[in-house]
């Protein structure tokens, strides 16, 4: 038996001299190949790699110079609104100021006007005043001229006409603005004496 099992090994042993004779050097030959390939394909795979890393570097550069630019650019524009924002508040504060100027200015000039009528005003009822005291004593001047001499004299048709004349044309004078006495009342002058 040791015989028998000893046969197949040397067999097998013969058949692979056989196959080395046959095909030896093809199997060489497919070894070298396969050996070739490999390589090859782990160095395709070692340059994907590379280029890869190369590939996603360029990238990420190129994605963060973007960021960055969007970041300035937001920046920019941020500070621009500020900026604005600022120049808007001066020219509102200064619209306010010039304003609040014009209406002091103008309730100034408003109270000048007010004190300058008012004085006006004084001075005009003054006057009218004064005119109308002259021409109240004038006309209580004729009246009491006129009943003196009634009194001394007797009384005649033309003198009582020149007094009636002269009382019609103190009236008249008198008519746009009647004269006052102490008591509110109408001055009549033949009342005076």
């Amino acid at each position: 038996m040791a015989g028998a099992a000893a046969l197949p090994e040397t067999e097998a042993v013969s058949v692979d001299k056989i196959r080395d004779l046959l095909f030896g050097n093809q199997m060489q030959d497919y070894d070298r190949r396969f050996a070739n390939l490999e390589e090859r394909f782990l160095q395709r795979l070692r340059d994907v790699e590379s280029e890869s890393t190369r590939n996603l570097g360029v990238f990420e550069a190129n994605t963060k110079k973007q960021i960055e630019s969007v970041a300035a650019q937001l920046r920019e524009e941020k500070d621009a609104r500020a900026d604005a924002e600022k120049e808007i508040e001066r020219t509102l504060r200064e619209t306010i100021q010039s304003l609040e100027k014009r209406v002091r200015q103008m309730s100034d000039q408003l109270a000048q006007l007010e004190r300058e009528l008012g004085d006006r005003i004084t001075q005009e009822s003054q006057s009218l005043r004064e005119e109308l005291k002259r021409r109240n004593d004038d006309t209580r001047s004729v009246f009491d001229r006129t009943i003196a001499e009634l009194g001394s004299s007797k009384t005649d048709r033309k003198l009582l006409a020149g007094l009636f004349a002269e009382l019609a044309k103190c009236l008249s004078q008198d008519s746009g603005a009647p004269a006052r006495g102490n008591g509110g009342d109408p001055v009549r002058p033949w009342q005076a004496g």
